[in-house]
């Protein structure tokens, strides 16, 4: 649920940076479960004023994956061109991270889960022993 409820609390109107399709396509999810939710109960009032609260979300969301893939948010705008611009909107908004940076900054970072820290994140998968060429104490001394 953090997927829906971080870029309301957190990113309310944030339309710099970038996000990955995950972190998108999660809120898209939520979103629309939440709409199909609140038809069938039929709380059409509700549901407008859900909606009405969602579209600044839903356009900053957009316009930083479209960042992520080094294009400017206001290619948000052919969705108004029917059929032909949706499709190409959703083709542009499934397309993977560029893994390198833009103008609107570094990639996003996959959310890991279990891990703290970049730095952790970062660590080589394993360490390779080194020999030591002198003698070790940890021979047992006899008692003669």
């Amino acid at each position: 649920m953090h997927w829906f409820l971080d870029p309301i609390q957190k990113h309310y109107v944030d339309f710099a940076g970038r996000i990955g399709r995950q972190e998108y396509w999660m809120f898209v999810l939520f979103s629309i479960i939440i709409q199909v939710a609140l038809d069938i109960v039929r709380l059409d009032m509700i549901g407008m004023l859900v909606s009405l609260g969602l579209l600044l979300p839903s356009l900053g969301l957009g316009a930083r994956r479209l960042h992520d893939i080094g294009k400017s948010g206001w290619w948000l705008l052919l969705g108004f061109i029917p059929i032909v611009g949706w499709i190409i909107l959703i083709v542009w908004l499934a397309t993977k991270t560029d893994s390198a940076a833009n103008e609107y900054g570094n990639p996003a970072v996959p959310k890991v889960v279990g891990v703290t820290s970049a730095a952790s994140a970062a660590a080589p998968a394993a360490v390779t022993p080194v020999a030591s060429t002198e003698p070790s104490d940890t021979t047992p001394a006899s008692h003669n």
